[in-house]
């Protein structure tokens, strides 16, 4: 079986390329010339390099395929950067079954995200995939591109297609090489973190998620969403979990009321078009990290067969291939 997969070269996409390898598949990889291939080289897959607003290009780099994984996108929350988000979310999820129209090819399985899944704030009711997104988190631009993309899909069942839809939680792992949470891992080991968040999230291993690509590939229902969380905690325990892993404990932190840590960011994004500077974490993500939003895995496990190692699993696979590597 040989798999056309987008955004092969980011921190879910390098999991998803060594699950497929793993799993016995042909993989042909679809990367703008400006991406960073460093991990990508280490897998015998065929790259492709080109845009995916480019469909005649698409359509070219798919045509030995037998099913898609789209993993590419964009995942600002800033809302100067909406027509970005739109191009790299929505466009390219077009651009993305069209071409697979054009060859002949049914299964997408789409890597969306719970940023599009409703929750309670205070974490006393977890999120499934019929819980509609409501609040400010349904503001965001970043989860209206990608509600968007979803819906694009959800469409292209009127033609003939089997979209699935994969919605990750929080990952940790291995290959976060643009540091989302791996960059708290790596802050705690530098002694360099800044604050510890007052709410929570769930939580699921990289290695676990990419696993579940590869499931829904075969697995997955046409049209179904599936959430892929796993542990659900507090940001406080997490944090000493990833203190314990990397050899800091207690977790050194500098202390400062979280409200005025938001006013900061928020004012800091504000004036960085002025300053040139941005916030380390933008002032959405700090409103998101003040509630407690959980998840429910029920249906993937059901499904797909999806399951998620510990919290301390996957810390210790993000730090170990931080330590591999180089970054620490």
């Amino acid at each position: 079986m040989n798999i056309f997969v987008t955004g092969a070269t980011g921190f879910i996409g390098l999991n998803i390329i060594k699950a497929l390898i793993d799993a016995g598949k042909s993989v042909v990889t679809y990367a703008r010339g400006s991406s960073n291939v460093r991990y990508l080289n280490h897998f015998p897959i065929k790259l492709v390099r080109g845009e995916l607003t480019d469909l005649s290009a698409v359509i070219s780099a798919m045509s030995s395929c037998d099913a898609v994984i789209h993993c590419a996108g964009n995942t600002s929350c800033n809302r100067r950067d909406y027509e970005d988000l739109t191009t790299a979310n929505v466009t390219s999820t077009r651009n993305i079954v069209a071409a697979a129209q054009a060859n002949g090819i049914k299964r997408i399985v789409y890597t969306s995200t719970t940023s599009t899944i409703g929750a309670c704030p205070d974490g006393s009711k977890p999120g499934d995939e019929k819980t509609p997104l409501t609040g400010f988190r349904a503001r965001s631009p970043y989860a209206a591109t990608k509600m968007a993309a979803e819906q694009v899909l959800i469409e292209a069942q009127d033609i003939g297609l089997e979209p699935v839809i994969l919605n990750p939680a929080e990952v940790l792992g291995s290959y976060d090489h643009n540091l989302q949470w791996g960059r708290i891992v790596l802050a705690i080991a530098s002694n360099a973190l800044p604050f510890i968040p007052p709410g929570g999230g769930s939580f699921c291993a990289a290695t676990d998620v990419a696993e579940a690509h590869v499931s829904a590939l075969e697995r997955g229902n046409p049209g179904e969403r599936y959430i892929l969380a796993g542990h659900d905690t507090t940001f406080q325990d997490l944090f000493r979990i990833m203190g314990k892993v990397v050899g800091r404990t207690p977790v050194p932190q500098r202390r400062a009321p979280y409200p005025c840590l938001r006013l900061n960011a928020r004012m800091t994004e504000f004036l960085s078009p002025i300053t040139g500077k941005a916030p380390a974490v933008d002032s959405y993500r700090m409103k998101v990290f003040g509630k407690t939003y959980f998840f429910s895995s029920k249906r993937a496990a059901k499904v797909l067969g999806y399951r998620s190692r510990s919290l301390t699993e996957m810390v210790t696979q993000s730090f170990s291939w931080y330590r591999e590597n180089g970054f620490i």
